[in-house]
């Protein structure tokens, strides 16, 4: 029997960068590592990148698993994702052909929360646009408003929305939220939490945070007539995935002055070229470039996460797995 052989397709920007990095030592001894540091150079390129492998570690999302990257690939036993999100794995596909796929929860939570606190403040405050003024010579004073006493609304309350909660709770806000799963705290780290209806997470919060993982029944949730709801001076946060909200409603929205502003860390296409942003001229939108969990803390926890997702699996215990073979949960 062959070597097991792991392989690292996509990891560019770098993160582990090396076979070398410590991350990657307990795997040494339990098979072969290839590490691939530029990215694929179309499709063809990263099926082969993958042909031979056992187990996958996927670092980047344009990095697409669908069926006949998997057919590609006839080895394939596992892929481990660094990070929450699935949505560039075709999970019944993976079923089907007996792979099994693995991601890392939470390991990135915070860091994603700590972004998204941050776009709140940057979008409310304007301070992008500061920053751009002050460097041009311009100096003026853009009338801002204060988030203490302000509501919070948190559409989703997973690891990512109970540390906004935890962290905008002890700075003076009310906390609100909305959650696809029933039973969520109405406490969380000593904050109150409020559960309200679809509707009402919008229509009362000031400011709104979507921390949704993207599945085809989130798809285009946060759409127009939501958008509709919320308050004309309300700024709305998606740190979560693009296809979510309505992008296209929501530029109309602001450049209406329906709605106030917004920061976005992640794109509908992805690198965004000027030419395919509907929020290019809006100075009320705040973009960073998907890099909500880019942390040096979070970025060490997703790559030992990762490795942990292989070692379990080589001894017979996986855990994390999103497509588990009898279509459970």
């Amino acid at each position: 029997m062959s070597e097991f052989r792991v392989v690292i397709p996509d990891d560019y920007p770098p993160m582990f960068e090396s076979v070398e990095n410590p991350e990657l030592a307990p795997l040494a001894g339990r098979g072969e590592v290839i590490l691939h540091s530029t990215k694929w150079t179309d499709r063809d390129d990263f099926i082969r990148r993958i042909a031979s492998a056992d187990a996958v570690i996927n670092v980047r999302g344009y990095s697409k698993f669908d069926a006949e990257a998997l057919a590609g690939a006839p080895r394939l036993k596992l892929i481990s994702v660094l990070g929450t999100g699935v949505d560039n794995i075709d999970l019944a596909a993976a079923r089907r052909r007996g792979t099994l796929v693995c991601n890392t929860p939470a390991v990135g939570a915070q860091a994603v929360a700590e972004l998204a606190i941050g776009l709140m403040f940057a979008v409310s405050r304007h301070i992008a646009v500061g920053d751009r003024e002050v460097r041009a010579g311009i100096w003026r004073h853009g009338i801002s408003h204060e988030l203490r006493g302000k509501t919070l609304g948190l559409v989703g309350l997973g690891a990512i929305g109970q540390a906004i909660a935890v962290m905008m709770g002890g700075l003076g806000m009310r906390v609100i939220a909305w959650n696809r799963t029933p039973g969520r705290e109405s406490e969380v780290g000593g904050v109150a939490v409020e559960t309200v209806s679809w509707e009402d997470v919008f229509r009362q919060s000031d400011v709104v945070s979507v921390n949704l993982r993207s599945t085809p029944e989130t798809a285009g949730l946060v759409g127009a007539p939501e958008i509709a709801l919320m308050r004309p001076s309300a700024i709305l946060i998606n740190t979560a995935r693009a296809a979510v909200v309505d992008y296209a409603a929501l530029a109309e929205a602001i450049r209406s002055g329906r709605l106030a502003g917004a920061g976005l860390d992640v794109h509908s296409v992805e690198p965004l070229a000027p030419e395919e942003n509907p929020f290019r001229d809006l100075d009320t939108v705040v973009l960073t470039p998907h890099s909500g969990a880019v942390t040096v803390e979070a970025n060490q926890r997703s790559m030992q996460a990762a490795v942990e997702n292989i070692t379990r699996f080589l001894d017979g215990h996986p855990h994390h797995v999103m497509n588990p073979p009898d279509g459970g949960s």
